[in-house]
């Protein structure tokens, strides 16, 4: 987008917002102009999409969640006169919202509703550990701590020192497969079944410890 369209995006967006705040909540005139504001975000093609590249598999679920929910409180009673145009243009606001707010909001939501979720592939390695409110940070933390005092005692049969929390540790880590296999003498194929099989099984345990 060139800088003209993008001042001219930037002053139809502004238009907008001030025309929904001229007008009291509950109007017509207010849904109206509301209604154009979202239409023109959303076609815009300038919303952010933030934390791009993790929860790999349910991503566009939290995505969509988080921008259902964002239009969704523009739309409720003053919310709209929290813009500032003095302070922002609308899109700075609506991306900060969108980035600060709604998509970490939408996280557990949409985690929540995955019955049987892929720890390994969706969020457990690929979550950046500096993100803010860290998923990883929390979900370590539950394995450090071992709350059901169970994840240092399954182990694969005949090796004790695999157990789950010393696998999940090394994989957090950044330790690969091959590395695991060479230090413990066990197949690439049995610990990564193994470690597939304890995802699923303690999945319950970590959706019950995180954003308590």
């Amino acid at each position: 987008m060139t800088n003209d369209l993008k001042e001219q995006l930037d002053a139809q967006l502004k238009e907008l917002a001030l025309e929904a705040q001229q007008h009291p909540h509950s109007t017509r005139e207010r849904r109206v102009a509301l209604t154009r504001l979202i239409n023109a975000i959303w076609q815009s093609g300038r919303l952010y999409q933030p934390y791009k590249g993790q929860f790999q598999l349910v991503y566009k679920d939290i995505y969509d969640e988080a921008v259902q929910n964002l239009f969704f409180h523009l739309c409720q009673g003053d919310n709209i006169n929290n813009y500032n145009p003095q302070r922002s243009e609308v899109m700075t606001w609506i991306n900060m919202l969108l980035s600060k707010r709604f998509f970490p909001e939408a996280i557990p939501k949409v985690i929540g509703r995955e019955n049987e979720v892929n720890l390994e592939n969706s969020h457990l390695e690929n979550i950046s550990s500096s993100q803010p409110t860290s998923l990883f940070e929390q979900v370590v933390e539950c394995i450090e701590s071992d709350p059901e005092k169970i994840f240092v005692k399954v182990h694969i049969t005949g090796h004790p020192e695999a157990n789950f929390q010393a696998i999940a540790r090394k994989r957090c880590c950044g330790v690969s497969w091959k590395d695991i296999s060479a230090e413990w003498g066990i197949g690439i194929s049995s610990l990564n079944i193994f470690y597939q099989r304890c995802l699923k099984k303690f999945t319950p345990i970590f959706q019950e410890h995180l954003y308590l």
